[in-house]
């Protein structure tokens, strides 16, 4: 299976997909950054965004670790942003790749992304193991069909869930929303559902209210 030699950092699953979510990237799988339209759109979005950085960084790289025979994992806990990243056919010697060293340009570079979309991650070498790169999937002639294969899709139901929550708490830590605040908004709203309920409730009271034998109707006044 493809085995890699990298130099980079990681970038955790839930800092991808809230970096995609609030870029709007929508071609990006937020599960399996390693397709081939997400890479794309990746690499220009970078190169947009951090155009400073990208400029010494020409061969960065976005790899996956992944294992075919563990189906109880829906996705990885983080993928890797790479500025060298060496294929292993057969054995290899380390030091042929850490001995070179890396230019002052290229780290600065590296450091600084990681800051801005990994901050506290680790920079080093790692070696990546990837059982299936292209990971099939079924296609999806039908509605059926685009249900059982979202299962198997890098952009999975549950995959998709879990970036909406992500996403939400981030928003909410961002406009500081207060939780008292948040139940005198709901106690505003109850109160209207009780008004209205009882504004219901006594009309149909009315309407429901047997009318007494004593009661006698009205008679029109007599024309003189």
């Amino acid at each position: 299976m493809p085995t890699w030699i990298v130099h980079g950092f990681r970038w955790p699953r839930r800092a991808i997909r809230i970096h995609i979510i609030l870029q709007n990237l929508e071609d990006c799988a937020p599960g399996y950054i390693m397709a081939p339209d997400t890479i794309a759109e990746l690499q220009a979005h970078f190169e947009t965004l951090y155009p400073d950085q990208m400029k010494h960084l020409p061969n960065l790289r976005f790899l996956e670790q992944y294992d075919p025979d563990d189906e109880t994992t829906c996705d990885q806990p983080y993928a890797y942003v790479c500025e060298q990243a060496h294929e292993i056919k057969l054995g290899v010697d380390l030091d042929e790749y850490k001995g070179s060293g890396i230019p002052r340009e290229t780290w600065n570079a590296l450091l600084s992304l990681r800051n801005e979309i990994a901050p506290g991650e680790k920079i080093g070498w790692y070696v990546v193991v990837n059982g299936d790169v292209e990971r099939w999937v079924p296609p999806a002639d039908d509605d059926d069909e685009e249900a059982e294969g979202a299962l198997f899709s890098p952009i999975g139901t549950e995959s998709s869930q879990a970036t909406l929550t992500d996403i939400q708490e981030y928003r909410a830590r961002l406009e500081g929303i207060d939780g008292d605040a948040k139940k005198t908004g709901f106690k505003k709203w109850l109160g209207k559902v009780k008004k209205a309920r009882s504004v219901r409730d006594l009309r149909s009271d009315l309407a429901l209210r047997p009318i007494s034998n004593d009661y006698q109707a009205p008679t029109s006044p007599r024309r003189q």
